[in-house]
């Protein structure tokens, strides 16, 4: 039996979700191997007369390629005097040059930075917006495009292209958008003559004093011609990845801290990025992050492949100014408003309404545990107690479009993200956060992995993990998997009968249809922390495929919640994986 524990807790709404207001959505993300230095203190190699991360010469400027429409003019950006020193205003003073020198790119310089800024107090990198901006709507947001003719990267050495996202609405921290080429550092300089602002009104503001919001990278996916997105990262520490075949969905982020904690999360952001242009016909991109918060930064390095299923391997080096009480590690962001549980009503043409369905365990121990997910009536935390944990993902495992009947979303075509560590965590949990949501604009579940030992101040951690966006799962394992969960209240029939609740689970895959043919031998283990387990069968299942297992839970004493087991076997072989639910009375 896998060692877990599931706790649920009711705080005060308005703390939980005080930090995803500010950025007006829920938070997620992934997996990594830890190496905790909680006691050591970082070095600091800061300049005590400056506020800035670090001293760095400064980088030169870009501009982006001129593959403009027709009637577009590319944005006039001055660069330094071939000789500064013609300008001298004495003959007699030395000939001097202030052309900048390049700056070669050094990843340990994106550590150095995390370092120092760690050393020096926590600056609020959220700006005020002019209020042309502040008060978009997110559909008018959506209406500024970048200009996909100005897109950075020269086609004939890559298949990768860049895109900028404009400040607006809720995204309001400027962020610095670095190129490597050649191995020197060039600064994207802002430019409004990259984007077309739609019907939004905007085209002769004069934002110039602004930076981007993030940026999106685009690569042919779906077939040689298509132009897909690959991935973005917009909004504090957020970034999405699609693969082959893959609509936008869910979403993954850097790190989070204290989140659904009593005092509110603290929510990092990236403030600064490294894109090393690819050449050759590379197949993978490097993106190199600065991340900051009030009590972390970090140096983050993203090795992201496309594909089938793209996969972005992440190294990360967190720096604390302060201590942590909660770190969640490659945390992932999925919505779910309802599911065929039907354990809400919502009045809505579509069946279904989520971005995931579950989430999928390998624990230490080599367990494989599937947690449906809900939309509670209040906030409920899940916590997995584990040492080692192989993987862990937040899954779309229904694919059939006719249980969501949704053509703009596409549920049925959303990636699932796996998170798979490198080397060993140690001891914590896998905690899964469900807040209650009236609306599938909040992305409501949130899961990740928390270390037993929480940072110090002045401690280091190093983490590396990939991400993975999937479809459903497939491949992960050969075994059965739980494909549907269907619940029912049970009404007393008469003044001595007890009420109670009926569980309809479908199990399929794997080598379930070897064994059905002797459907006798099947037996499904139930088992309930509290209350009392009757009337169990199991049934092969000719219309979905694979087998459906019934069960009566009744509440036999003052429990108010328990917590649900149940997988498949043939004889004492085991043939499912585990699910696993907690129901409150």
């Amino acid at each position: 039996m896998t060692q877990h524990f599931q706790q649920h807790m009711t705080l005060p709404l308005r703390r939980v979700l005080a930090g995803a207001i500010a950025s007006a959505m829920f938070m997620v993300a992934g997996m990594a191997s830890i190496h905790a230095q909680e006691n050591e203190s970082a070095p600091a190699e800061q300049n005590a007369e400056t506020s800035k991360p670090a001293s760095t010469p400064a980088p030169t400027t870009v501009v982006p390629s001129e593959q403009t429409a027709s009637g577009d003019q590319p944005e006039q950006v001055e660069t330094p005097p071939e000789n500064a020193a013609e300008e001298a205003t004495s003959s007699e003073a030395p000939k001097q040059s202030n052309i900048s020198k390049p700056v070669m790119f050094d990843p340990a310089m994106v550590t150095d930075l995390a370092r120092n800024l760690a050393a020096q107090p926590f600056e609020n990198p959220h700006r005020e917006l002019p209020e042309a901006l502040s008060t978009l709507s997110a559909e008018e947001y959506a209406q500024i495009r970048f200009k996909s003719k100005r897109a950075f990267f020269n086609p004939a050495e890559t298949d990768f292209s860049l895109e900028l996202f404009h400040p607006g609405t809720m995204y309001d921290v400027p962020v610095t958008i670095n190129l490597v080429r050649d191995g020197e550092v060039q600064v994207i300089p802002f430019s409004v003559g990259l984007f077309d602002f739609g019907t939004t009104g905007l085209s002769g503001n004069d934002f110039t004093t602004q930076n981007y919001a993030g940026f999106r990278l685009r690569y042919p996916l779906s077939d040689v011609t298509s132009n897909d997105e690959l991935t973005r990262f917009l909004g504090a520490s957020y970034f999405r990845l699609q693969g082959q075949g893959q609509s936008i969905g869910q979403m993954a982020r850097g790190l989070a801290v204290d989140l659904a904690g009593p005092t509110g999360e603290e929510i990092p952001v990236f403030r600064e990025f490294w894109i090393v242009e690819p050449t050759d016909g590379a197949d993978t991109i490097t993106v190199y992050a600065l991340l900051d918060s009030e009590r972390v930064t970090g140096a983050y390095r993203f090795e992201i492949a496309p594909g089938t299923r793209s996969q972005a391997d992440i190294k990360a080096h967190l720096f604390f100014r302060d201590g942590v009480e909660k770190i969640g590690i490659a945390p992932l962001n999925g919505m779910f408003l309802f599911g065929e549980q039907r354990r809400r009503f919502f009045d809505d043409y579509r069946g279904e309404v989520h971005s995931s369905d579950g989430l999928l365990i390998h624990n230490g121990r080599g367990e494989w545990l599937w947690r449906p997910l809900e939309n509670p009536e209040h906030l409920q935390i899940s916590a997995f107690l584990d040492e080692n944990p192989t993987g862990f993902g937040l899954l779309q495992r229904d694919r059939n479009f006719d249980h969501y009947q949704d053509l703009e979303r596409r549920f049925d075509q959303q990636p699932g993200y796996w998170v798979t560590p490198k080397g060993k965590w140690g001891k914590g949990h896998i905690e899964l956060v469900e807040i209650p949501s009236p609306s599938e604009t909040n992305d409501n579940i949130v899961a990740y992995w928390v270390p037993e030992t929480k940072p110090a101040a002045g401690g280091e951690m190093q983490l590396e993990y990939s991400v993975t966006a999937t479809r459903d799962g497939t491949g992960l394992h050969g075994m059965a998997q739980a494909i549907d969960t269907r619940i029912q209240r049970l009404a007393p029939q008469d003044d001595d009968d007890q009420a109670g609740t009926r569980f309809v689970l479908n199990f399929a895959g794997g080598d379930l249809d070897y064994f059905i043919k002797d459907a006798k031998k099947l037996r499904a283990d139930i088992s309930a922390s509290e209350g009392e387990v009757r009337n169990i069968r199991i049934m092969p299942d000719p219309e979905n495929g694979g087998v459906r297992v019934i069960f009566d839970l009744f509440n036999t004493s003052d429990a108010t919640s328990s917590n649900l087991r149940a997988f498949i076997l043939y004889q004492d072989t085991v043939l499912s994986e585990t699910w696993t639910m907690p129901w409150a009375f």
